[in-house]
């Protein structure tokens, strides 16, 4: 094993890093399993938003998730939006804003080298359960596993909620298949309404001026939006090029159990922040309902398991030092 799990703390709260020669990894067990920070190590980079003071922004559970931390990277289970669960058994029960998982304590040990993060449900019955290490120093790799006990279908949505830290002239890219986004949110509306189709990348906005969504424009522009694929991915990647850093930043997960990708470009319009969210899920919109009515839900059959992936990447542009 090339890397190691050990005790640390992140502002006021205790941690668990997972540390390689190339990346350190913070994550707090209890507050959500966060990933709080990831950095590149030779360039001494920070790659996901941080915040100031010394002390953490806690939210109790069915707390406001925005008036919290708000940054680094959480895991959205079982929704994003606060709604109601519409099916039996479960029929009327509310689910938290950005869901559940994010505000609990998780158990936490370190298993076979890795570090192994467990949480429970509260108003439905599951088990999350994840795992970090690090296979190549500068990839991280967090395994899931989320198990029913209970003889009832349970739908559901996981996002990874990662607010990714942009530079001047950064990059999307998609697989080159990807032809069509849809509108989910547009703070100045320039992606027009809720549910519009728009090319990707090249696209023309709601005042008719072209535009291409690839690249991010700088913090000035004060503006946010946020769009998903349209339908399931045709592969299961996507990657941010960091042109000052000259830096790449891959995501990757298998696209048979994480079919869908949510992109929240912060150009300055959402909190004086200027980050882009990429938020791989097993399901759109961000709501679960309007994902079941989109046909865009997942599942999780009773009494069986599911397991997916997330690998995240880092990787220095050809040609530089």
């Amino acid at each position: 094993m090339d890397y190691r799990v050990y005790e640390t703390l992140y502002k006021d709260l205790a941690a668990m890093t997972v540390e390689s020669e190339a990346l350190a990894a913070q994550f707090l067990p209890s507050s959500g399993g966060k990933l709080a920070s990831l950095v590149y190590k030779p360039r001494g980079l920070e790659l996901l938003v941080q915040r100031p003071g010394a002390t953490y922004l806690r939210q109790p559970y069915d707390g406001d998730y925005v008036a919290g931390e708000c940054s680094g990277c959480d895991d959205m289970f079982p929704t994003i939006d606060a709604c109601f669960y519409q099916t039996y058994p479960w029929k009327g029960t509310p689910i938290p804003d950005h869901g559940e998982v994010w505000s609990l304590p998780w158990d936490c040990r370190v298993d076979a080298g890795r570090l192994h993060l467990a949480a429970h449900g509260v108003r439905f019955p599951y088990r999350l359960e994840k795992w970090a290490g690090t296979p190549e120093p500068a990839t991280l790799q967090i395994d899931y596993r989320l198990t029913s006990p209970s003889n009832f279908d349970m739908d559901f949505m996981w996002a990874a909620h990662m607010m990714v830290n942009l530079e001047e002239g950064a990059e999307l890219v998609l697989p080159p298949s990807v032809r069509q986004v849809v509108n989910r949110l547009s703070f100045n509306g320039r992606l027009g309404r809720y549910g519009d189709v728009l090319d990707w990348p090249h696209c023309t906005t709601a005042d008719g001026t072209a535009h291409d969504l690839s690249r991010l424009r700088p913090k000035s522009v004060r503006d946010a939006d946020k769009y998903f694929v349209k339908g399931a991915l045709p592969e299961g990647w996507c990657a941010l090029k960091l042109p000052q850093s000259h830096l790449t930043l891959r995501l990757s997960f298998p696209v048979e159990q994480v079919p869908y990708l949510g992109v929240l470009p912060n150009e300055g319009g959402f909190q004086d922040l200027y980050n882009i969210f990429l938020e791989p899920c097993t399901a759109s919109f961000d709501d679960l309902n309007v994902a079941k009515v989109r046909g865009e839900c997942s599942t999780l059959r009773a009494r069986s398991t599911r397991e997916w992936s997330l690998r995240i990447a880092v990787a220095e542009d050809a040609g530089t030092t």
